[in-house]
């Protein structure tokens, strides 16, 4: 206890001259300053004057007595340490200092030990407490310097903790006001492709659905609505098994997000038409073979070109050409259904392919397109016509033979006179 020696400052009031000089004898070797007053109307005034960190009083004295003076006290520093003397036949006023919520009382005859060791509670309490109000603020000083967002949930999802980050991002000047504007996080998440979205609200952010996503997938997608503009962030989880807390942070990855997305444009997009290539397309007839295979659903492929391309380049040039194939993948396109898949297998070759299409359907679908494209005048009232295969997937294909046969029906629409479909 010695280090807490000579810190505090105590404003001591008793009308007793004997007890107050034997009391401020007793303690000044534990006080940094001791302020004497011999009511409380003169306690008061010294405490306005000084702030003491401790006000030792007793409870009946002239002029006011130590309640009322503890009364107005209070109203000044809620938080004020106070500590009450009282003799045994002051029981009434013992219960009305207690109403105060007062840091401790002492009985008279004053023990000037026990005094003592209360008074050096308190210090120890109010150093242990300036510390880690030293330590909060120095806390908050270097998460503020983060660029990264700081998030604490508590083992009930509750945010208990932000940075100036956060607040920023959603333009909210505490967690209170995050909350009565949007609840929880599920409810910032945008809906893209590639990025988490919270499936069942009920489960709140942190389903165990999303702690268990690999890191590189903990991607999620939230609007600054500081510049309303969508931002991508790659979320880190730490847990803290002591408090069960979970500590997050949000990193900014929106550049790198958009050259990934750039990247995959140019990787699986063909440049021409805006759909698919054909490498985009294999790697997603591959899920689909194998997806199919395990469900038993039907798969159906359709690969059609245009009927001769070469002599219609020849006599309407390549940039005819060129708005030829554009324009038939727009007009194809927004013919799909979501689930199908279309791509540019390569120079006039097309392909889709039809999860959960049995044959029948495939054809359907392979003759529709048909007339759409005989009947679609191009740019110049130019018309072009297309041959089609259409196969079903066999429970002995794989992904390669599916093709081959696929290829084969088109081959055979190519020699049945064109502008045809045409299965194996």
């Amino acid at each position: 206890m010695d280090k807490y020696k000579n810190i505090a400052t105590i404003l001591y009031v008793e009308d007793e001259d004997g007890v107050r000089r034997g009391f401020v004898k007793a303690i000044s070797r534990y006080a940094k300053t001791i302020y004497e007053a011999c009511d409380g109307q003169e306690g008061l005034e010294l405490y306005k004057k000084y702030l003491p960190d401790i006000v030792i009083t007793d409870i009946k004295m002239p002029k006011m007595s130590g309640i009322e003076m503890a009364k107005k006290i209070k109203e000044i520093n809620p938080e004020q340490a106070l500590i009450i003397t009282s003799a045994h036949s002051e029981s009434n006023y013992l219960l009305e200092a207690i109403r105060l919520q007062l840091s401790g009382y002492v009985l008279k005859p004053v023990d000037k030990n026990i005094l003592k060791k209360k008074v050096l509670d308190i210090v120890k309490h109010q150093q242990i407490q300036l510390e880690l109000d030293s330590s909060m603020v120095l806390m908050r000083e270097i998460t503020n310097l983060q660029n990264n967002i700081l998030i604490v949930f508590d083992d009930l999802n509750n945010i208990i903790f932000v940075n100036q980050m956060f607040l920023k991002l959603f333009a909210v000047n505490d967690i209170s006001e995050f909350i009565k504007k949007y609840r929880c996080l599920c409810n910032v998440l945008i809906e893209h492709k590639g990025y988490y979205i919270c499936e069942d609200q009920r489960n709140g952010f942190w389903s165990e659905e999303f702690e268990n996503l690999r890191d590189d997938k903990r991607v999620v997608s939230i609007m600054d609505y500081h510049d309303m503009t969508p931002k991508a962030f790659l979320v880190n989880i730490k847990r803290i098994d002591e408090t069960k807390h979970k500590v997050c942070t949000f990193t900014e990855i929106t550049t790198l997000a958009t050259k990934k997305n750039e990247f995959e444009k140019k990787a699986y997009i063909d440049e021409l038409t805006q759909i698919y290539n054909r490498a985009k397309f294999n790697e997603e007839l591959l899920k689909e073979v194998i997806n199919a295979k395990i469900t038993g659903e039907s798969l159906s492929l359709v690969f059609f070109d245009v009927d001769h391309f070469k002599d219609f380049n020849d006599t309407y040039g390549h940039q005819a050409g060129d708005d030829v194939l554009s324009g038939l993948a727009s007009l194809i396109k927004c013919s799909l259904r979501d689930t199908d898949l279309f791509a540019r297998w390569g120079g006039e070759e097309f392909i889709i392919l039809l999860p959960g299409a049995n044959l029948t359907s495939a054809i359907a679908i392979a003759e529709h397109k048909r007339k759409i494209i005989q009947a679609y005048a191009f740019g110049n009232d130019l018309k072009v016509t297309c041959s089609f295969g259409a196969v079903t997937m066999q429970e002995n294909d794989d992904q390669d033979t599916f093709l081959k046969r696929a290829d084969e029906a088109l081959y055979k629409a190519k020699n049945s006179g064109r502008n045809c479909v045409i299965s194996d």
